[in-house]
């Protein structure tokens, strides 16, 4: 009778320790975006954005939050080539036109991270070189360690 008084006490301990460096790895940025944004196929509204990655030492998801309208989607990402780490949190967008993707995330004291470009992102930019008059731009928005 006594080995189940500590059974569950030893089951909460060790899933309190596995549950600990999970939530240590998740990181992310936040910022104020003055306009939508397209991630994959979904727009998202101008507002609050948070993105948080599950990792930052490797490719994988991003979640991308607008806390405003409550809204959210997920993208693959990977390392982007370049310095080791970012001293500057921000969001950088393409700006094709009237349309923003977002394209990389600068989380302070990681690499940055290469937002997975979406069919629609890769049709335009195919537009834009047999097009002379067009060109990309690049548009960055400050954010903060969230």
């Amino acid at each position: 009778m006594k080995k189940y008084v500590w059974l569950p006490l030893i089951l909460m301990a060790v899933f309190g320790l596995a549950a600990t460096p999970t939530k240590a790895q998740s990181t992310g940025v936040r910022a104020d975006v003055p306009f939508d944004f397209i991630v994959g196929d979904r727009t998202l509204p101008a507002g609050k954005i948070s993105v948080h990655a599950a990792s930052t030492s490797n490719a994988g998801p991003l979640s991308i939050t607008n806390y405003d309208k409550g809204q959210s989607t997920f993208r693959m990402s990977q390392l982007l080539r370049g310095p080791s780490t970012t001293e500057q949190g921000k969001l950088v967008f393409h700006k094709y036109g009237n349309q923003y993707f977002l394209a990389e995330v600068w989380v302070p004291g990681y690499q940055t991270l290469e937002v997975a470009k979406s069919k629609g992102e890769r049709a335009i930019e195919r537009e834009i070189k047999l097009s002379k008059n067009s060109k990309l731009e690049l548009v960055s928005v400050l954010a903060d360690m969230q």
